[in-house]
């Protein structure tokens, strides 16, 4: 939730399922939230004077325009981040490079290199401290380990597994412009979740993740368990 001394009660509900969502209407709010249309307006008037939230308009068929209420760059910085650890990361990944591994290699290359360099390192630090002795506890450990890292996913129980979803990625702030709302599962991730839980990692297609997340990744049930205990390392965002 945002930091409670500054947003508190409905507002900071709002501002929570705001970051869960590209956007949303006022009677989708309105019924996530157990309140009357006018009650919520109210409370994102508050939001928009303090530019924690933004609107657009969208036209869809006949009738009014329906307004679509987003989460600004302000109200994201409510909620707590890893940006100090990310920092660290970024920085030792950045100065164990030599010359011989970035000559010829363009800016995102480099940057590619580096993601890879940070996930090897996540995957080595947490792979021994996933704990559980069912699948489904193994996956929540992880859940829990990453998200120290400011990896959000929440864990959902499906036929064939256990999927991961995820609500975004702080290194994709790094990289900035459309990138950062793009709906897709990414590779270096799935990769890093696999060195860190040492069982194969399958990346969910756009069209089976829920609207209101960003990416999603599934464990499946009968997927057997790396030998030694890892996989191959990936990055923390591509």
């Amino acid at each position: 939730m945002p930091n409670t001394g500054r947003i508190e009660g409905t507002r900071s509900e709002i501002l929570a399922i705001l970051r869960r969502r590209e956007g949303i209407a006022v009677d989708e709010l309105a019924q996530e939230l157990g309140l009357a249309g006018a009650t919520v307006r109210r409370h994102l008037d508050v939001l928009l004077r303090d530019s924690y939230v933004s609107v657009s308009q969208v036209r869809g068929g006949t009738g009014r325009p329906k307004h679509i209420f987003h989460l600004t760059e302000a109200g994201a910085e409510l909620f707590p981040h890893q940006y100090v650890r990310l920092t660290r990361r970024l920085v030792e990944a950045i100065a164990g490079l030599d010359g011989d591994e970035t000559a010829g290699r363009s800016g995102t290359q480099i940057a590619d290199l580096v993601f890879e360099r940070m996930a090897q390192r996540v995957a080595r630090e947490y792979a021994p401290r996933v704990s559980g002795d069912t699948l489904e506890a193994r996956v929540r450990s992880m859940a829990a380990l990453v998200a120290e890292e400011g990896l959000d996913f929440e864990v959902a129980t499906v036929a064939t597994g256990i999927q991961l979803l995820g609500r975004g990625c702080p290194c994709l702030r790094l990289v900035g412009g459309e990138e950062q709302h793009a709906r897709r599962a990414c590779d270096h991730d799935r990769r890093m979740l696999e060195g860190v839980l040492g069982q194969p990692v399958h990346a969910l297609p756009p069209e089976a993740v829920p609207h209101e997340f960003y990416c999603g990744y599934e464990i499946r049930i009968g997927s057997p368990f790396a030998s030694d205990g890892s996989a191959s390392g990936g990055g923390v965002s591509g």
